[in-house]
């Protein structure tokens, strides 16, 4: 069994032990006037904000009374989103934070199984199949919400009139194609449901419980088809927020930060919402997270913080901003994925043109309350290294004897945290995830350096194995990223016969298409271990996102079996179609391939 070694230099995370919505008034107590929140032309301050979640509150209890059950909430980040979460919580809930996809395709688990009776949900996200799925799992209240809600009267207008946003309502609509609601439903607009609670004058203060259960999160929704329901405990919401008390940001109450990452994910609900509003910050809510709307979005916001995946800093190189036009950003944070140093190197070197002064790599995962190691103020050009945040600590640990590995040898990643999950709800992956001294094992492969600073590569499972040996996708791709007129790159599989083939996906830049079979030429020659295998390269104008979180969409890549072209030494150019025979082929037949 490995011992622990410790990290130095931060003190605790202090527990102020006070229930979460009570923790953020105190902290706001001289920000009462300072914008909380806003959203598309309306803004809300921190005194209306407060008035808002006691609203909420007396609402999930006037509608699901006094018992502990589960709300679930699936909508993006939204001022009516934020208010459901926080109301919920402060009415003693436990809410069920659950990405569109999966409760679509787990909606009896992830409601019934969880005593969920109430729903929040976004109008985008509902279909009539998963309304009659609610009225299977026994959902008794179904709470309907729109991009719209608290939407400014003249933006909501000019958007209606634009046909940006429909002028029909969900409820309307089912009703008139049902010819009424659903029997045993209680289906209600967000704005009638947040009246009902005007009735009731006592303020319910419940008593702080630590390490209460306060959310459960799913995982997942981009790596795997089957997602992992993590439980976060009140505690761990508030002391994750509290680390950046001892970070040397210096945010400030009124900092504007966009909020672009959904709720359902912890990221977008630790960091995205509560340590900015732990801050006093001003929150400017994008529901949704286009990454090719991200320039527009940072150029009109005027944000000083945005946490984003890294397909989003991908397109601001190309997105036509001049020079120093983000100068009023300061500080990006990128997330969702491990990043490659030569991406993180032209990241920062567009950061550079625009002005942007800082382009840092959080590292962390749901079952630590998300970002557990942040770059140094000092990281500069392709570095990616991570020094772990206050209270948390890492080891390295061989992946079979889970003995602590010597600085500079890769090995599997184990952290412990005050924000640590209260466990798995299928409590059998548990096993799975806490090593018998208590640490988390994080399944990412990474490696220590003599200077305290650690490097994530990727995911232990991100490997391929042929002919008995066993080799890490990722260092293909980071060979590959640093190709000149590689925009981005993504290594996938194909079991062929019981084999497993390595094979590529890129994003040339614009103006690298001319030269496209040297290129393919140059890819196929990377000489990493493995490489004898390799299938061959295709050609795409961009990656599929992830419709929700604009995260790459990897599932979907091994969909794509055809067109994958080998350039050999002799510049003789082959395809494979996977499943079919590799041909030989002109080199006029390599495209880019439009997605």
């Amino acid at each position: 069994m490995p011992t622990e070694k410790k990290m130095t230099g931060y003190p605790a995370i202090e527990n102020p032990k006070r229930r979460i919505v009570e923790d953020l008034k105190i902290r706001n107590k001289d920000n009462m006037k300072v914008i909380a929140g806003e959203y598309f032309g309306s803004k809300f301050t921190y005194a209306q904000t407060f008035k808002m979640f006691e609203e909420y509150k007396k609402a999930f209890i006037a509608i699901d009374g006094l018992n502990e059950d589960t709300i679930t909430i699936s909508a993006p980040s939204t001022i009516a989103s934020v208010n459901a979460f926080y109301g919920a919580l402060d009415a003693n809930k436990v809410i069920n934070m659950t990405g569109p996809g999966f409760l679509h395709a787990y909606t009896e688990q992830y409601t019934k199984r969880l005593n969920s009776k109430t729903v929040v949900m976004f109008d985008s996200f509902l279909n009539d199949d998963l309304v009659a799925k609610f009225q299977r799992a026994g959902v008794k209240n179904l709470i309907v919400t729109s991009v719209s809600d608290y939407m400014n009267p003249i933006v909501k207008l000019i958007a209606t009139k634009k046909g940006l946003i429909s002028s029909k309502n969900y409820l309307d609509v089912y009703a008139k194609a049902h010819k009424g609601l659903p029997q045993g439903l209680e289906m209600m607009r967000l704005k009638d449901f947040a009246k009902l609670g005007a009735k009731i004058k006592e303020n319910y203060d419940f008593p702080y419980e630590e390490n209460k259960l306060a959310a459960y999160f799913l995982t997942g929704a981009t790596t795997s088809q089957f997602p992992k329901c993590v439980k976060i405990s009140a505690d761990g919401f508030t002391k994750m927020a509290r680390i950046y008390d001892e970070l040397w940001f210096d945010f400030k109450p009124g900092d504007r930060q966009t909020v672009f990452i959904p709720l359902f994910y912890a990221t977008g609900a630790v960091h995205g919402v509560h340590a900015g509003l732990m801050d006093g910050m001003t929150l400017i809510y994008k529901p949704k997270y286009d990454r090719f709307a991200f320039a527009k979005d940072l150029l009109e916001t005027k944000a000083k913080i945005a946490l984003v995946a890294p397909s989003h800093v991908a397109t601001l190189e190309e997105s036509g901003l001049e020079d120093n036009a983000l100068n009023h950003l300061k500080y990006i944070f990128i997330g969702g994925e491990a990043i490659m140093p030569a991406a993180m190197e032209k990241f920062r070197k567009t950061g550079d043109r625009l002005g942007i002064q800082y382009i840092l790599n959080g590292y962390g995962m749901t079952e630590t309350g998300s970002m557990s190691g942040i770059s140094d103020k000092e990281s500069i050009g392709d570095d990616v290294t991570v020094t772990p945040v206050p209270g948390v600590e890492y080891r390295i640990v061989d992946p079979n004897t889970r003995e602590i590995l010597p600085d500079n040898a890769r090995g599997i990643l184990e952290k412990k945290s005050p924000c640590a999950t209260l466990g798995y709800f299928e409590e059998e992956k548990d096993k799975n995830l806490f090593t018998e001294d208590g640490w988390i094992n994080t399944g990412d492969v990474a490696v220590r350096y003599g200077n305290g600073k650690y490097r994530i590569f990727g995911r232990e499972t991100d490997c391929f194995t042929n002919e008995g040996k066993t080799y890490a996708m990722y260092d293909v791709e980071e060979q590959a990223l640093k190709h000149p007129d590689v925009a981005e790159a993504e290594v996938i599989k194909f079991d062929i016969d019981g084999e497993e083939y390595p094979a590529m996906v890129v994003v040339l830049n614009s103006d690298a298409v001319d030269r496209i079979v040297e290129i393919t030429k140059e890819l196929c020659a990377i000489d990493v271990g493995g490489m004898e295998h390799f299938i061959g390269v295709r050609f795409v104008d961009k990656f599929k996102t992830h419709p929700v979180t604009s995260k790459r969409d990897y599932l979907s890549l091994q969909n794509d079996k055809e067109g994958y072209f080998y350039v050999d030494e002799n510049k003789d150019v082959f395809v494979t179609n996977i499943g079919k025979d590799k041909k030989f082929v002109d080199a006029t037949e390599i495209k880019v391939v439009n997605v």
